[in-house]
């Protein structure tokens, strides 16, 4: 008797599949592994899916990393010059572009670790380098328009380079170890009240005085 392929179980297998990857990345993931934490077999995989890569393939769908870096960058640049962070209103857009990023991620934990920590070796390897070279320049757009006195030197993007890498790996950390969507919440909130601190003492410095 022919068996039907239910949807319950492929998702089931996606599901588990990525947070496989997301754990130990793509060449360490087994195939063993993934169905194990499924509740299935490799038989039942095999209906779903031709081998590893396929699978790999629906876990990072195409356009996937075009949304998040939309989002990255709509979320620094809805800031425009303000300098008080801490004070906008909730309805101020670098608010709600802050609310969609951190929504999509959470939707979407297991690909977006994966991405920020687990992705040597696939056509990803590169993405979260990316990401911290465009807050690179971003922040240094945020910079000349709101501390005209700010030096930018080559020195300084590196300090920032060094800033960003941090909060990418910080980032793709908490994904990986807060499983409730509150306690992301709460760690993003505080990783963010420490960066944005910290860039604020930053480019202030410059002018030897900080901002009020």
């Amino acid at each position: 008797m022919v068996q039907t392929p239910k949807p319950a179980v492929r998702e089931a297998i996606l599901n588990a599949a990525g947070e496989v990857f997301a754990e130990g990345g793509f060449q360490r993931a087994a195939l063993g592994d993934i169905v194990e934490r499924a509740g299935t077999s490799i038989g039942n995989l095999y209906k779903y899916f031709a081998n590893k890569d396929e699978l790999f393939t629906e876990f990072i769908p195409r356009g996937f990393t075009t949304e998040l870096t939309k989002r990255v960058r709509a979320q620094v640049e809805s800031l425009r010059s303000e300098t008080n962070v801490f004070g906008l209103a909730d309805d101020h857009p670098y608010r709600r572009a802050s609310e969609d990023l951190l929504s999509f991620a959470i939707a979407h934990r297991d690909r977006v670790a994966f991405l920020l920590l687990r992705a040597q070796g696939t056509k990803h390897e590169r993405f979260a380098s990316e990401v911290v070279r465009l807050l690179v320049e971003l922040a240094l757009e945020h910079a000349r328009s709101t501390y005209p006195s700010f030096a930018v030197t080559p020195a300084s993007k590196r300090t920032l380079t060094r800033i960003y890498r941090a909060l990418v790996a910080s980032l793709g950390a908490i994904l990986r170890e807060e499983r409730a969507e509150h306690a992301v919440r709460e760690a993003v909130a505080r990783q963010a009240t420490y960066h944005l601190s910290g860039l604020k003492a930053l480019f202030a410095a410059s002018r030897g005085e900080a901002e009020r």
